[in-house]
């Protein structure tokens, strides 16, 4: 009875025992399949994760040349256009200058300008110019105007003179600068033509 006993013990502990062995590869089984599959589920949001980086790292990167090519075009720009600049200043503000500076060439610009207004006048000269403008041309002025023209030097205007209506209503101006930069208006494109364009 002892080996039948034996027998059932062995018996029952080898079905226990295969029990447990089963269920403990089902178990790791199971295991191994949930780990898997988070592994491909980890492995696909790491994929999704490196393709949108890369996405946004072509976008900044697109959007950084394009903001680099922009600011290099706007320096370009810039610098051209400084150069026109240089260029016209040195070749028209000194001539410019002189002009202003020969009493003739004023006088003879008062007169034209004075020539086709209508109306009461108010004349503001360089207050440099009244040493170099004689009184004889000062009196031509005014008998042509009937005395209808008042006359000032004024230390406001470096070089030049305005003219405006004894109202005050508006005001021509006459410069060294406002005929330099007339000039630099009308040959800032040529200029840049010249140095620029092939």
């Amino acid at each position: 009875m002892n080996d039948q006993l034996q027998d059932l013990l062995s018996k029952v502990y080898e079905e226990g025992v295969g029990k447990a062995n089963a269920e403990a590869e089902k178990i790791l089984e199971k295991a191994k399949a949930d780990a898997e599959k988070l592994l491909s589920e980890a492995k696909s949001k790491a994929e999704v994760t490196v393709a949108d980086a890369e996405k946004k790292a072509a976008e900044m990167k697109k959007n950084t040349e394009g903001d680099l090519k922009m600011a290099s075009n706007h320096t370009i720009s810039a610098l051209k256009q400084k150069i026109i600049d240089l260029v016209l200043s040195a070749s028209i503000d000194k001539g410019t200058g002189m002009s202003f500076e020969d009493p003739d060439f004023v006088k003879g610009l008062i007169r034209e300008a004075l020539a086709g207004w209508k109306q009461d006048a108010s004349l503001s000269i360089a207050e440099a110019l009244q040493s170099k403008l004689d009184d004889g041309f000062v009196s031509s002025l005014k008998s042509a105007f009937n005395s209808d023209l008042k006359i000032d030097f004024s230390p406001q205007i470096k070089a030049g003179f305005s003219i405006s209506p004894q109202d005050g209503s508006y005001k021509l101006s006459f410069s060294d600068q406002d005929f330099a930069e007339l000039f630099k208006s009308y040959l800032r494109p040529r200029t840049a033509k010249i140095l620029f364009e092939s």
